[in-house]
């Protein structure tokens, strides 16, 4: 096909814009495009190798957005804000924190690690007060009878990746949607505009600047300053940049901060002994791993005994596990927490999935697992794991049900399989051909809010862009850092 802009039909747009607008002829010319933006515009990450310097390839994406119904977009996006302050107000109640999670600790060594940091912590006194929320709330459109419903996935306290990459892909699928012959209003119309890492960066300027020490540093905590995808990045040159070179960020990992990290008599946090550190960014530390030796957990603990701005705290950490997420659908949770804010209890209910938790022998408890052992493919079974991957399905998780004890059924939570909605959309992945597959697309929404732990204060409260990942339909797992899924954006149906 000719360089030029496709003819589009006229009429109506809808979700089957796609079959409308694109025909077998008019792909290569898109996907010619489509690459060519990609490597322009930096839509890459390193290739998987030992020898990866130097060596890129493009990231996995749709080839043009995926539809994705308007009413629940903005659902996602009006009640983020309440769920920045939820989780927040979450993140500084110790009490709550540690009943939570007395089940779980009893098997799952890490959280039992992690509350025994925040009760060291908490003993002797928390030094810094503010802390950072950078979060991304994930949705499914789930498909019942009433009609379609926003279901909450889950939400990420801690290394909410992919804001730089979703602008990107933004950008691209933009481009795209004027290849096929969509005009400038439709396009606004259809495709949201999104600005995630900008909006982010924001909190941890607001908190560098509180903390009131030009000179001192940004610190990332990374499992490698050179991982393959190179996400970290992003948010280092998008800080540096909106700063206008005034914030000096530092990447490294808790092995390397076992060594180079120290407090003052004042508890600062020091580098090297020389220069204090600001605000810390934990884009790593979220699963056993990322500590692989007893150093690193003492690295861990001098950070979060320092007056440094931590983003997140061990309490928001803690907030972060999927025993939490349950615990908040319990009755009189939300009310507990947003008592002063009673307005916003119905819609983040709204959004929750049917979740059970494992530790009781109730009769409620009991019909939902002998219901999940004869129903297995109804249910998620999910453990205290981040960073994608780990959840179990089908016969598996049948069979895991039968066989846990007590105590180790108790570091789970069950949750209802969410019947999602199907859409199709053309798979770009390097060096593949190019084919139409059934999707299942999760929306995630960024927030961001900055504040005060102890009088509940907020500075800053915002709801900062989206991040589209869609999956085959026939996988249980959607994680792009586990090459399940790719990038997408939504078309606003």
């Amino acid at each position: 096909m000719s360089n030029k802009q496709l003819n589009s039909t006229n009429g109506q747009i809808d979700q089957t814009y796609i079959e409308k607008y694109v025909k077998s002829e008019d792909l290569k010319f898109l996907v010619d495009n489509a690459l060519d933006y990609a490597i322009i515009t930096g839509f890459m990450q390193k290739a998987h190798s030992n020898h990866s310097n130097g060596f890129f390839q493009i990231r996995p994406f749709t080839l043009l957005p995926t539809p994705f119904p308007r009413k629940l977009f903005d659902q996602a996006k009006a009640v983020q804000m309440a769920m920045n302050i939820l989780y927040f107000r979450v993140s500084w109640d110790y009490k709550f924190l540690m009943d939570s999670h007395k089940d779980v600790i009893k098997t799952n060594s890490f959280i039992r690690k992690l509350c025994e940091l925040m009760t060291q912590v908490w003993g002797e006194g928390v030094k810094q007060k503010k802390s950072v929320l950078l979060q991304r709330a994930d949705y499914l459109a789930g498909v019942y009878d009433g009609g379609l419903k926003l279901k909450q996935v889950e939400v990420n306290n801690i290394s909410a990746g992919s804001a730089g990459m979703t602008i990107r892909i933004t950008k691209l699928h933009r481009n795209l949607l004027s290849k096929i012959g969509l005009d400038s209003e439709s396009i606004d119309k259809h495709h949201p505009e999104n600005d995630a890492i900008r909006s982010q960066d924001m909190a941890m300027i607001q908190a560098w600047i509180e903390f009131d020490d030009p000179k001192a540093v940004v610190l990332f905590i990374v499992e490698d300053p050179n991982e393959v995808n190179m996400d970290q990045r992003d948010a280092e040159y998008s800080l540096e940049d909106m700063s206008n070179d005034k914030i000096v960020v530092v990447l490294m990992s808790l092995e390397e901060c076992s060594f180079r990290l120290s407090l003052s008599e004042r508890f600062e946090l020091m580098l090297d002994n020389k220069k204090k550190v600001a605000v810390v960014y934990f884009r790593a530390g979220y699963i056993p791993s990322h500590y692989p030796t007893n150093e690193t957990w003492e690295a861990r603990l001098i950070i979060e005994r320092s007056i440094a701005i931590k983003c997140p705290c061990i309490g928001l950490q803690l907030a972060n596990t999927k025993k939490v997420q349950q615990k908040l659908s319990e009755p009189e949770v939300l009310e507990y927490f947003l008592s002063d804010m009673p307005y916003l209890i119905d819609e983040i209910r709204k959004t929750f999935a049917k979740m059970w938790g494992l530790e009781n022998n109730d009769q409620t408890t009991e019909i939902a697992i002998q219901d999940a052992i004869v129903n297995p493919n109804n249910y998620v079974l999910k453990p205290q794991w981040e960073g994608g991957g780990g959840n179990i399905f089908g016969d598996e998780l049948a069979m895991k049900l039968k066989t846990m004890s007590a105590d180790e059924r108790a570091a789970f939570i069950l949750m209802e399989k969410i019947p999602a909605i199907v859409q199709r959309n053309y798979l770009v992945h390097p060096l593949q051909t190019v084919c139409k597959e059934n999707l299942i697309s999760e929306l995630g929404i960024y927030g961001s809010l900055f504040g005060n732990g102890e009088t509940k204060e907020v500075y800053a409260n915002l709801t900062t862009g989206y991040l589209l990942r869609s999956k085959y339909a026939s996988s249980n797992e959607g994680g792009l850092s586990m090459g399940t899924a790719v990038m997408d954006t939504p078309f606003l149906y």
